[in-house]
C-alpha cells in the first residue's frame, strides 16, 4: 500500500520529469521562465505538491491554472494521471482543446460567483490551489475568489503561491504585508497552517543598486581611493543586483 510520503514523492518525481521538457510546456512563455529547472516557478509547483497532501482519491480545483500561451494547464496535467480528477477554472483554456483524461475545464473568469457555482456543483472537490495568480489580478477580484472558497469549498486544504514584498510593489497587483492581510481576512472557515518563503528568486526579481567598494581589502588601494575622494576625483561605488519581491507559499486548513 502506498503511503502519503511515497505518493508525494511520486508526484514530485513527475514534476521533475516534466518541468522544462519540450513536450510539457509550462505557463507564460510555453516552456520555462525565470531561471530554468530549479527556478522560482519550479519551487512553486514543488511546494504546492508538498503542502496539498494529495492522494489517489483527491479531486483538485486549480484556480487560474490555465495558460494564455498553451491554452492548457501544466500543473493540472502533471497531477491528473495520479489523482482522481482536476478541475481548472480559467478563461485562458483554449476553447477548441479536447478534454484530457481526468481534467475538467471550466472556461470562465474566477470570480466570487463562478467559484461558488463551481464548488457547489462539485462537492466532491477535496483540495483547491491557486498558483501564481493573485499577484496578477486586481484586489477586488482576488478578494472575491477567497470569499468564494471560504463560503462554498467543502474540502479541507487550500494552497496558494504568490509574489510578495513587505512594503513595496515592484509590479502591478504584487502583494505586500497590508494587501496580503486584506486578501485572507475573509477566511473564517480556514486557518493558516504553513507559510514558506522560496529559497530562490526569479531572474526578473532584481533591481540595480549601488554599493561602496570596500577598499579596506587592499591597503594601498584604500589610501589611493581616499586621496582621490578628498579631491572629488573618484566616487567609490559599483553596481549590484538587489533582490526585491519573492514567492510565498501558503497552506490553509479547515478550521472546523
Amino acid at each position: 500500500m502506498t503511503t502519503g510520503m511515497e505518493f508525494k514523492s511520486k508526484l514530485k518525481a513527475e514534476l521533475w520529469r516534466r518541468f522544462g521538457h519540450k513536450d510539457y510546456p509550462s505557463e507564460w512563455d510555453g516552456n520555462l521562465l525565470g531561471g530554468g529547472k530549479l527556478s522560482q516557478r519550479f519551487w512553486e509547483y514543488f511546494q504546492a505538491i508538498e503542502l496539498l497532501d494529495l492522494s489517489r482519491e483527491s479531486v483538485l480545483l486549480d484556480i487560474g491554472g490555465g495558460s494564455p500561451v498553451t491554452g492548457a494547464g501544466f500543473f493540472a496535467a502533471t497531477l491528473a494521471p495520479h489523482i482522481k480528477q482536476v478541475h481548472i477554472l480559467d478563461v485562458s483554456i483554449d476553447q477548441t482543446r479536447p478534454a484530457d483524461k481526468n481534467i475538467v475545464y471550466h472556461r470562465q473568469l474566477a470570480t466570487y460567483d463562478s467559484i461558488c457555482a463551481l464548488l457547489r456543483a462539485h462537492p466532491e472537490i477535496t483540495h483547491a490551489a491557486s498558483i501564481s495568480v493573485f499577484e496578477h489580478i486586481e484586489e477586488s477580484v482576488r478578494l472575491g475568489i477567497i470569499k468564494g472558497v471560504n463560503d462554498a469549498f467543502a474540502g479541507d486544504v487550500f494552497v496558494a503561491t504568490l509574489e510578495y514584498h513587505t512594503k513595496e510593489c515592484f509590479f502591478e497587483y504584487q502583494l505586500t504585508a497590508r494587501t496580503l492581510s486584506r486578501l485572507f481576512e475573509p477566511f473564517t472557515n480556514f486557518y493558516l497552517e504553513t507559510m514558506a518563503k522560496a529559497p530562490v528568486h526569479a531572474e526578473s526579481a532584481y533591481t540595480t543598486g549601488l554599493r561602496t567598494y570596500d577598499f579596506k581589502q587592499h591597503t594601498w588601494m584604500w589610501r589611493i581611493g581616499w586621496c582621490l575622494r578628498l579631491f572629488g576625483l573618484y566616487k567609490p561605488t559599483r553596481n549590484v543586483q538587489v533582490p526585491t519581491w519573492y514567492p510565498l507559499a501558503l497552506k490553509f486548513a479547515r478550521a472546523s
